[in-house]
Protein backbone atom coordinates (compact mmCIF):
# COMPACT_ATOMS: atom_id res chain seq x y z
CA UNK A 1 0.00 0.00 0.00
CA UNK A 2 1.30 3.54 -0.90
CA UNK A 3 2.34 5.70 2.40
CA UNK A 4 0.16 8.72 2.96
CA UNK A 5 1.42 12.38 2.43
CA UNK A 6 5.47 10.67 2.04
CA UNK A 7 7.54 13.56 1.31
CA UNK A 8 10.20 11.48 -0.72
CA UNK A 9 9.58 8.19 -2.39
CA UNK A 10 13.09 6.14 -2.46
CA UNK A 11 12.90 3.63 -5.25
CA UNK A 12 14.83 0.21 -5.05
CA UNK A 13 15.33 -1.35 -8.06
CA UNK A 14 16.83 -4.91 -6.92
CA UNK A 15 18.20 -7.56 -8.69
CA UNK A 16 20.44 -10.23 -7.35
CA UNK A 17 21.57 -8.32 -4.27
CA UNK A 18 21.32 -10.63 -1.80
CA UNK A 19 24.68 -10.08 -0.55
CA UNK A 20 24.68 -6.10 0.23
CA UNK A 21 20.91 -6.48 0.88
CA UNK A 22 20.56 -6.05 4.55
CA UNK A 23 23.07 -3.46 5.31
CA UNK A 24 21.73 -1.19 2.44
CA UNK A 25 18.48 -1.42 3.41
CA UNK A 26 19.04 -0.81 7.16
CA UNK A 27 20.81 2.10 5.79
CA UNK A 28 17.57 2.98 4.26
CA UNK A 29 15.42 2.77 7.34
CA UNK A 30 17.85 4.12 9.84
CA UNK A 31 17.54 7.52 8.16
CA UNK A 32 16.68 10.39 10.39
CA UNK A 33 14.14 11.67 7.60
CA UNK A 34 11.30 9.88 8.45
CA UNK A 35 8.51 10.98 6.02
CA UNK A 36 9.56 8.08 3.14
CA UNK A 37 8.23 6.00 0.96
CA UNK A 38 10.54 2.77 0.09
CA UNK A 39 9.62 0.85 -3.39
CA UNK A 40 11.54 -2.06 -3.89
CA UNK A 41 11.25 -3.30 -7.64
CA UNK A 42 12.10 -6.70 -7.16
CA UNK A 43 13.22 -7.47 -10.83
CA UNK A 44 12.98 -11.03 -11.30
CA UNK A 45 15.78 -11.69 -9.25
CA UNK A 46 16.34 -15.79 -9.08
CA UNK A 47 18.48 -15.34 -5.23
CA UNK A 48 17.07 -15.11 -2.22
CA UNK A 49 16.81 -11.00 -2.82
CA UNK A 50 12.61 -11.20 -3.03
CA UNK A 51 12.42 -12.84 0.40
CA UNK A 52 15.00 -10.44 1.99
CA UNK A 53 12.46 -7.82 1.33
CA UNK A 54 9.68 -9.25 2.12
CA UNK A 55 11.44 -9.99 5.97
CA UNK A 56 11.58 -5.96 6.22
CA UNK A 57 8.12 -5.18 4.62
CA UNK A 58 6.71 -6.96 7.61
CA UNK A 59 8.64 -5.03 9.95
CA UNK A 60 8.43 -1.50 8.54
CA UNK A 61 5.04 -0.47 6.36
CA UNK A 62 6.76 2.16 4.72
CA UNK A 63 8.07 -0.57 2.44
CA UNK A 64 5.77 -1.90 -0.39
CA UNK A 65 7.27 -4.55 -2.92
CA UNK A 66 6.47 -4.31 -6.70
CA UNK A 67 7.38 -8.03 -7.75
CA UNK A 68 7.81 -8.37 -12.08
CA UNK A 69 9.73 -10.20 -14.28
CA UNK A 70 13.02 -9.42 -15.53
CA UNK A 71 13.11 -6.13 -18.04
CA UNK A 72 15.85 -4.64 -16.61
CA UNK A 73 17.20 -1.18 -14.15
CA UNK A 74 15.62 1.86 -16.72
CA UNK A 75 11.88 0.24 -16.87
CA UNK A 76 12.28 -0.97 -13.01
CA UNK A 77 12.94 2.62 -12.14
CA UNK A 78 10.69 4.35 -14.62
CA UNK A 79 8.00 1.93 -13.07
CA UNK A 80 8.27 3.26 -9.62
CA UNK A 81 8.66 7.02 -10.44
CA UNK A 82 4.96 5.85 -12.04
CA UNK A 83 3.74 4.41 -8.86
CA UNK A 84 5.61 7.50 -6.41
CA UNK A 85 3.44 9.29 -4.00
CA UNK A 86 5.88 11.56 -2.67
CA UNK A 87 6.66 15.04 -3.70
CA UNK A 88 10.56 14.08 -4.46
CA UNK A 89 12.05 10.79 -5.98
CA UNK A 90 14.83 9.43 -5.54
CA UNK A 91 16.81 6.45 -6.20
CA UNK A 92 18.95 3.75 -4.25
CA UNK A 93 20.76 0.84 -5.98
CA UNK A 94 20.58 -1.89 -2.75
CA UNK A 95 24.40 -2.18 -3.14
CA UNK A 96 25.47 1.02 -1.55
CA UNK A 97 24.53 2.46 1.48
CA UNK A 98 23.59 5.52 2.74
CA UNK A 99 24.70 8.17 5.52
CA UNK A 100 21.82 8.23 7.70
CA UNK A 101 21.35 12.07 7.52
CA UNK A 102 21.05 12.44 3.52
CA UNK A 103 17.28 12.62 2.25
CA UNK A 104 17.08 14.86 5.95
CA UNK A 105 19.94 17.44 3.92
CA UNK A 106 18.87 16.89 0.93
CA UNK A 107 15.14 17.82 1.49
CA UNK A 108 16.48 20.61 3.36
CA UNK A 109 18.48 22.14 0.67
CA UNK A 110 15.74 21.50 -1.65
CA UNK A 111 13.29 23.97 0.36
CA UNK A 112 15.76 26.47 1.41
CA UNK A 113 16.66 26.85 -2.09
CA UNK A 114 13.68 26.07 -3.88
CA UNK A 115 15.64 24.06 -6.47
CA UNK A 116 14.07 21.26 -8.16
CA UNK A 117 17.06 18.82 -8.08
CA UNK A 118 19.75 18.44 -5.20
CA UNK A 119 23.04 16.60 -6.01
CA UNK A 120 25.37 15.63 -3.30
CA UNK A 121 28.98 14.14 -3.09
CA UNK A 122 29.78 10.45 -2.24
CA UNK A 123 32.33 8.20 -1.09
CA UNK A 124 33.67 5.90 -3.78
CA UNK A 125 33.43 2.41 -1.26
CA UNK A 126 35.98 -0.75 -1.79
CA UNK A 127 34.36 -2.81 1.20
CA UNK A 128 36.29 -5.90 0.88
CA UNK A 129 39.62 -3.28 1.31
CA UNK A 130 37.86 -1.02 3.86
CA UNK A 131 38.47 1.78 1.72
CA UNK A 132 36.52 4.46 1.19
CA UNK A 133 37.63 7.83 -1.26
CA UNK A 134 35.46 11.28 -1.38
CA UNK A 135 34.49 11.73 -4.76
CA UNK A 136 35.07 15.77 -6.24
CA UNK A 137 32.15 15.55 -8.07
CA UNK A 138 31.11 19.28 -7.87
CA UNK A 139 34.07 20.94 -6.56
CA UNK A 140 35.89 21.08 -9.77
CA UNK A 141 32.29 22.15 -11.88
CA UNK A 142 30.85 24.71 -9.54
CA UNK A 143 32.29 27.07 -6.77
CA UNK A 144 28.94 27.75 -6.02
CA UNK A 145 26.11 25.71 -3.75
CA UNK A 146 23.78 27.11 -6.88
CA UNK A 147 24.40 26.55 -10.07
CA UNK A 148 22.77 27.67 -13.31
CA UNK A 149 23.22 24.44 -15.57
CA UNK A 150 22.90 26.60 -19.19
CA UNK A 151 25.71 29.07 -17.56
CA UNK A 152 28.47 26.20 -16.07
CA UNK A 153 28.63 23.23 -19.22
CA UNK A 154 30.75 21.64 -16.57
CA UNK A 155 27.90 20.40 -14.89
CA UNK A 156 27.69 17.61 -17.72
CA UNK A 157 30.88 16.33 -17.16
CA UNK A 158 29.99 14.69 -14.05
CA UNK A 159 29.51 11.33 -13.08
CA UNK A 160 25.98 10.50 -13.72
CA UNK A 161 25.40 9.77 -9.97
CA UNK A 162 21.56 9.75 -10.31
CA UNK A 163 21.61 8.05 -6.69
CA UNK A 164 23.18 10.88 -5.19
CA UNK A 165 20.18 13.31 -5.19
CA UNK A 166 16.70 13.86 -4.80
CA UNK A 167 13.91 15.09 -7.77
CA UNK A 168 10.95 16.66 -7.48
CA UNK A 169 8.48 14.54 -9.17
CA UNK A 170 6.40 17.06 -10.83
CA UNK A 171 10.10 18.47 -12.68
CA UNK A 172 10.09 14.95 -13.66
CA UNK A 173 6.83 14.62 -15.21
CA UNK A 174 6.55 17.57 -16.42
CA UNK A 175 9.61 17.52 -18.56
CA UNK A 176 8.67 13.90 -19.39
CA UNK A 177 12.46 12.73 -18.28
CA UNK A 178 12.54 8.91 -18.16
CA UNK A 179 14.87 6.45 -18.22
CA UNK A 180 15.62 4.39 -21.47
CA UNK A 181 13.96 0.80 -21.59
CA UNK A 182 16.32 -0.83 -23.17
CA UNK A 183 16.52 -4.65 -21.79
CA UNK A 184 19.35 -5.77 -20.14
CA UNK A 185 21.12 -2.71 -21.07
CA UNK A 186 23.56 -0.43 -18.75
CA UNK A 187 24.75 2.93 -18.15
CA UNK A 188 21.13 4.25 -18.55
CA UNK A 189 22.11 7.03 -16.00
CA UNK A 190 23.59 8.97 -18.68
CA UNK A 191 20.32 9.89 -20.92
CA UNK A 192 18.43 10.96 -17.68
CA UNK A 193 21.02 12.81 -16.38
CA UNK A 194 22.01 14.91 -19.51
CA UNK A 195 17.68 15.75 -19.75
CA UNK A 196 17.49 16.60 -15.96
CA UNK A 197 20.44 19.17 -16.44
CA UNK A 198 19.09 20.50 -19.81
CA UNK A 199 15.99 20.56 -18.60
CA UNK A 200 17.01 22.64 -14.66
CA UNK A 201 17.23 26.44 -14.78
CA UNK A 202 18.92 25.88 -11.45
CA UNK A 203 20.72 23.07 -8.91
CA UNK A 204 21.67 22.69 -5.51
CA UNK A 205 24.72 21.43 -4.86
CA UNK A 206 25.77 19.89 -1.25
CA UNK A 207 29.85 19.89 -1.24
CA UNK A 208 29.98 16.63 1.80
CA UNK A 209 29.64 13.20 0.96
CA UNK A 210 26.55 11.51 2.03
CA UNK A 211 26.45 8.21 0.13
CA UNK A 212 28.86 5.06 -0.01
CA UNK A 213 29.22 3.99 -4.05
CA UNK A 214 30.45 0.64 -4.07
CA UNK A 215 32.90 -0.20 -5.91
CA UNK A 216 33.54 -4.41 -5.73
CA UNK A 217 30.50 -5.53 -6.78
CA UNK A 218 31.84 -8.19 -9.16
CA UNK A 219 28.18 -8.50 -11.06
CA UNK A 220 28.19 -4.51 -11.81
CA UNK A 221 27.29 -3.66 -15.44
CA UNK A 222 30.50 -2.23 -15.96
CA UNK A 223 32.25 -5.29 -15.76
CA UNK A 224 29.93 -6.97 -17.96
CA UNK A 225 32.10 -6.09 -21.57
CA UNK A 226 29.59 -7.78 -23.92
CA UNK A 227 27.38 -4.91 -23.81
CA UNK A 228 29.24 -2.76 -26.15
CA UNK A 229 26.57 -0.34 -27.41
CA UNK A 230 24.68 0.79 -24.62
CA UNK A 231 26.37 3.66 -24.33
CA UNK A 232 26.02 5.02 -28.46
CA UNK A 233 21.94 3.20 -27.20
CA UNK A 234 21.86 6.39 -24.50
CA UNK A 235 23.47 9.17 -26.53
CA UNK A 236 20.75 8.47 -29.23
CA UNK A 237 18.23 9.19 -26.85
CA UNK A 238 19.79 12.17 -25.92
CA UNK A 239 20.27 13.45 -29.90
CA UNK A 240 16.23 12.47 -30.27
CA UNK A 241 15.89 14.65 -27.01
CA UNK A 242 17.73 17.83 -28.11
CA UNK A 243 16.42 17.65 -31.86
CA UNK A 244 12.74 17.55 -30.52
CA UNK A 245 14.37 20.48 -28.48
CA UNK A 246 15.34 23.33 -31.00
CA UNK A 247 16.53 25.37 -27.94
CA UNK A 248 17.85 23.13 -25.77
CA UNK A 249 20.16 21.72 -28.54
CA UNK A 250 21.31 25.25 -29.56
CA UNK A 251 22.54 25.54 -25.74
CA UNK A 252 23.92 22.04 -25.39
CA UNK A 253 24.58 20.13 -28.73
CA UNK A 254 28.37 21.38 -28.62
CA UNK A 255 28.48 19.80 -25.04
CA UNK A 256 26.77 16.76 -25.34
CA UNK A 257 28.69 15.63 -28.65
CA UNK A 258 32.44 16.16 -26.55
CA UNK A 259 30.37 14.06 -24.01
CA UNK A 260 29.33 11.33 -26.30
CA UNK A 261 33.06 11.27 -28.30
CA UNK A 262 34.93 11.12 -24.50
CA UNK A 263 32.18 8.27 -23.97
CA UNK A 264 32.90 6.42 -26.88
CA UNK A 265 36.61 6.54 -26.30
CA UNK A 266 35.94 5.72 -22.45
CA UNK A 267 34.01 2.59 -23.98
CA UNK A 268 36.57 1.55 -26.43
CA UNK A 269 38.95 0.85 -23.68
CA UNK A 270 36.75 -1.11 -21.56
CA UNK A 271 35.05 -3.42 -23.98
CA UNK A 272 36.44 -6.84 -25.01
CA UNK A 273 39.54 -6.75 -27.82
CA UNK A 274 36.87 -8.68 -30.00
CA UNK A 275 34.40 -5.91 -30.11
CA UNK A 276 36.65 -2.77 -30.64
CA UNK A 277 37.26 -2.64 -34.35
CA UNK A 278 33.95 -2.85 -34.87
CA UNK A 279 32.67 -0.35 -31.75
CA UNK A 280 35.06 2.18 -34.00
CA UNK A 281 32.85 1.82 -36.88
CA UNK A 282 30.06 2.67 -35.21
CA UNK A 283 32.22 5.39 -33.39
CA UNK A 284 33.14 7.00 -37.21
CA UNK A 285 29.93 6.53 -38.85
CA UNK A 286 28.00 8.54 -35.40
CA UNK A 287 30.49 11.54 -35.60
CA UNK A 288 30.63 11.64 -39.93
CA UNK A 289 27.11 11.94 -39.88
CA UNK A 290 27.25 14.77 -37.06
CA UNK A 291 29.88 16.85 -39.59
CA UNK A 292 27.90 16.13 -42.52
CA UNK A 293 25.30 17.67 -40.74
CA UNK A 294 27.30 20.74 -39.84
CA UNK A 295 26.96 19.80 -35.97
CA UNK A 296 30.84 19.91 -35.18
CA UNK A 297 31.45 23.76 -34.27
CA UNK A 298 34.72 24.86 -33.58
CA UNK A 299 34.45 24.74 -29.50
CA UNK A 300 34.21 21.22 -29.91
CA UNK A 301 38.02 20.88 -31.21
CA UNK A 302 38.69 23.09 -27.90
CA UNK A 303 38.08 19.56 -25.97
CA UNK A 304 39.24 16.96 -29.04
CA UNK A 305 42.05 16.81 -30.91
CA UNK A 306 41.25 18.04 -34.40
CA UNK A 307 43.31 15.40 -36.34
CA UNK A 308 42.28 12.50 -34.21
CA UNK A 309 39.02 13.41 -35.37
CA UNK A 310 39.40 13.45 -39.05
CA UNK A 311 41.24 10.37 -38.35
CA UNK A 312 38.42 9.03 -36.84
CA UNK A 313 35.68 9.90 -39.53
CA UNK A 314 37.69 9.55 -42.71
CA UNK A 315 39.71 6.73 -41.92
CA UNK A 316 38.74 4.39 -39.51
CA UNK A 317 40.98 1.49 -39.91
CA UNK A 318 44.03 4.00 -39.12
CA UNK A 319 42.12 5.64 -36.13
CA UNK A 320 41.91 2.40 -34.67
CA UNK A 321 45.18 1.22 -35.57
CA UNK A 322 46.53 4.06 -33.47
CA UNK A 323 44.58 3.64 -30.68
CA UNK A 324 45.38 -0.10 -30.00
CA UNK A 325 49.70 0.99 -30.30
CA UNK A 326 48.81 3.57 -27.95
CA UNK A 327 46.95 1.19 -25.79
CA UNK A 328 49.64 -1.16 -26.21
CA UNK A 329 52.37 1.23 -25.38
CA UNK A 330 50.51 3.07 -22.45
CA UNK A 331 50.54 -1.48 -21.30
CA UNK A 332 54.03 -1.54 -21.68
CA UNK A 333 54.53 1.27 -20.00
CA UNK A 334 52.37 0.75 -16.55
CA UNK A 335 53.94 -3.16 -17.01
CA UNK A 336 57.65 -1.87 -16.98
CA UNK A 337 56.65 0.56 -13.62
CA UNK A 338 55.05 -2.21 -12.21
CA UNK A 339 58.51 -4.03 -12.86
CA UNK A 340 60.56 -1.23 -11.44
CA UNK A 341 58.65 -1.42 -8.16
CA UNK A 342 58.55 -4.81 -7.60
CA UNK A 343 62.61 -4.48 -8.44
CA UNK A 344 62.63 -1.98 -5.96
CA UNK A 345 60.62 -3.95 -3.49
CA UNK A 346 62.90 -6.87 -3.77
CA UNK A 347 65.69 -4.71 -2.67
Amino acid sequence: MPVDNAKISVIIPVYNTEKYLHKSLNSVLSQTFNDLEIICINDGSTDGSLDILKEFAAKDKRIQIIDKTNSGYGASVNLGIKEAQGDYITIFEPDDILDKHIYEILYKKSVETGCPVVKCNFYNMWEGKNLCKPSKLFSKCAKEEISKTCENLKLFTAHSSVWAGIYKKSFLTENNIKFLETPGASFQDMSFTFKVFACLEKIALVDKPLIYYRQDNSCASVRTPSKVYCVCDEYEEITKFLNANPQKKKLFNTQKLINQYNAYMWNLTRIDAAFKKDFVKRFSQDFKDFYDNHEIEESFYKNVSKTDFMKLINSPDDFYEKFKNTSEKKQIHIFDKIKLLLRKREK
